[in-house]
């Protein structure tokens, strides 16, 4: 849905007013190297044009209601209200509501449309979005990292903070400190994502153990990033987790891949990240456990005409594909996949926005 007509919308379900219609609106995080999901691991990322738009206005008394266009979304809470009074995700809405009551927010009215596919999670760009817009809408003060912290309640901040820092024509190197932005010229390219139904396998438990192993001989380490090929090989007796000490190997070599790719893009290099890229995917595949749909899908990628860059990402994989061949590319995908596996993996095609 278009502004105009969303604004159109707005105004049609919620009655006249002079209060102002803030606007805000956040994409899709999507990691081109790195795993922004795992905490204290660098990344690069962008965010795509699959995203959340919301209009609000403040109202008279203590009230928040939130609705998306389709109207089969509602929620109101009442500021103060104890979360454990709701279920779900409502009661998730309701914590993160009750984080922001400390900076002194006020009722509001809230329109939202999301062109985030269904198989894929809106929450993180949902949760910035709704704290920009209620922190705005009160006139309180916050900047990336504030917003960053309450979108992520007790969550990783990680992911959250490569919304909010996100700039168009950029991407973000996520490391310790602040985040950086580096160009991203992919003018002549979108992002098409496939999806399988298997989800991710989650690695956090095992790299979480190796890592305390490797602080543990060298208690200056405090991230992934400062790790070096070095300082693991010295560590492989005390990893007894031999799972762990191939998930940690590809991280470690991962750090090599994104200074690489973010050295080239200080000069506008795109072709070095693709490069980087498909040597990630290389390296996953090696040390990473990806399932064989997810493997599948890479290769149906690899050997098509425009595709440019492959990477596992989520529940499928993310290509970088030259304009012209981005159909081809999809429609190649979805028959390829349904004749070898045996149902269409979800598409979708975007590009950073």
């Amino acid at each position: 849905m278009n502004l105009t007509d969303l604004k159109s919308s707005f105004y049609k379900r919620y009655s006249q007013s002079e209060n102002f219609l803030y606007f805000a609106s956040n994409g899709l995080l999507c990691t081109l190297l790195g795993h922004s999901n795992i905490y204290l691991t660098p990344s690069i990322t962008c965010t795509l044009s699959m995203r959340v738009k919301m209009f609000a206005r403040k109202i008279d008394g203590n009230i928040i209601r939130i609705e998306d266009t389709s109207g089969l979304k509602l929620f109101s809470y009442t500021l103060n209200t104890p979360p454990n009074l709701f279920h779900g995700k409502e009661r998730t809405l309701a914590n993160h509501i009750k984080a922001l009551t400390k900076y002194g927010i006020k009722g509001a009215e809230i329109l939202y449309d999301c062109s985030i596919p269904d198989f894929i999670s809106p929450d993180e760009p949902f949760a910035v979005t709704l704290t920009d817009l209620l922190m705005t809408v009160s006139k309180k003060e916050h900047d990336i990292l504030t917003t960053a912290r309450e979108s992520a309640c007790e969550n990783d901040i990680t992911p959250y903070l490569g919304i909010t820092a996100y700039q168009s024509g950029y991407c973000t190197l996520l490391s310790t400190g602040r985040p950086k932005n580096l160009p991203l010229p992919l003018t002549g390219y979108k992002i098409l994502s496939a999806h399988c139904m298997k989800d991710e396998n989650c690695h956090i438990n095992e790299i979480k153990y190796a890592f305390r192993k490797v602080s543990r001989k060298f208690p200056h380490v405090m991230s992934v990033s400062e790790i070096t090929e070095d300082m693991l090989k010295s560590c492989e007796t005390e990893i007894k987790d031999k799972t762990a000490l191939r998930y940690m190997y590809h991280l470690v070599t991962e750090n090599k891949r994104i200074q690489n790719a973010s050295n080239a893009l200080k000069r506008c290099d795109v072709k070095t990240l693709f490069n980087e890229m498909n040597y990630s995917q290389c390296s996953m595949e090696t040390y990473w456990d990806l399932g064989r749909e997810k493997v599948y899908l890479v290769r149906l990628c690899q050997n098509l005409d425009g595709v440019k860059a492959v990477r596992a990402w989520k529940n499928g994989i993310a290509a970088i594909v030259e304009d012209d061949f981005v159909d081809y590319a999809a429609s190649m995908i979805v028959n390829g996949f349904e004749s070898r596996i045996g149902y269409k993996p979800s598409v979708c095609i975007s590009e950073p926005s």
